[in-house]
């Protein structure tokens, strides 16, 4: 199968491609500001290296959050648009299991995934290396600093781009734990895991039919939504 994948959660434009039996070609980019102008522009550029149009993919895959709420519009309707010109079957997977996918560790391993949600909170979700494969301790969820390392054992690793802002309250919240910071490639999803997904493990994807389906998945308020919230009157 010809796959194209792209994600843009984070302020790494990511995209994808494999063509049939092919190694997979993948390309990034960084800087939120250039997703618009750029996604369209690479992907072009890795189909006409593959020798592809739009017309030969066979399946679409797209990083569907959490992460940055425009980053996330920007995909989504760049996906809706390739697929009003051509209907394809389409897939998503979390942002944090992406990212967890992409790192290697032993097993026993524990792991816990953290993006900045903003406003004070993380979007986090704890793994445990078995079998050279990442196990769910729990789901994706919006906590604080202080609540992160609650029901996390002695030692973890962290990724993740919350590391950047809070860091400090992290480290003074897990006191007494083995703490291990991954470094800052581990910190952003790749497209090219989506297509490890879809080729060796599914479970990670949710196939996208319904119109319903074709929308990020923020997991919060929008901050103008949380504001607005915060002004409504109690009765």
């Amino acid at each position: 199968m010809n796959l194209l994948a792209f994600d843009t959660s984070s302020q790494v434009l990511s995209v994808a491609l494999k063509k049939g039996a092919d190694s997979v070609s993948g390309t990034r980019l960084v800087g939120f500001l250039k997703h618009a102008e750029n996604l369209l522009p690479l992907i072009d550029r890795l189909l006409q290296e593959k020798s592809l149009t739009f017309n030969e993919v066979d399946a679409f895959l797209i990083g569907c959050g959490p992460g940055s709420f425009t980053g996330l519009r920007i995909g989504f309707a760049t996906l809706k648009g390739l697929t009003v010109l051509q209907k394809k079957p389409c897939f998503g997977a979390f942002s944090l299991d992406m990212i967890a996918e992409a790192v290697d560790l032993p097993d026993g391993s524990s792991l816990a995934v953290c993006l900045d949600a903003h406003r004070e909170k993380i979007y986090a979700k704890h793994f445990i290396r078995e079998k050279q494969r990442w196990i769910d301790r729990s789901e994706i969820q919006v906590l604080t600093a202080e609540d992160l390392g609650r029901g996390l054992g002695d030692s973890v690793h962290l990724c993740g781009d919350a590391i950047n802002r809070y860091k400090d309250s992290i480290k003074k919240n897990f006191r007494g734990k083995n703490l291990h910071f991954l470094p800052e490639k581990n910190w952003h999803p790749q497209a090219t895991t989506l297509i490890t997904f879809f080729e060796n493990d599914r479970r990670r994807l949710k196939e996208l039919r319904d119109p319903a389906d074709f929308v990020p998945s923020y997991f919060r308020l929008s901050e103008a939504e949380e504001k607005k919230n915060d002004h409504v009157p109690s009765h």
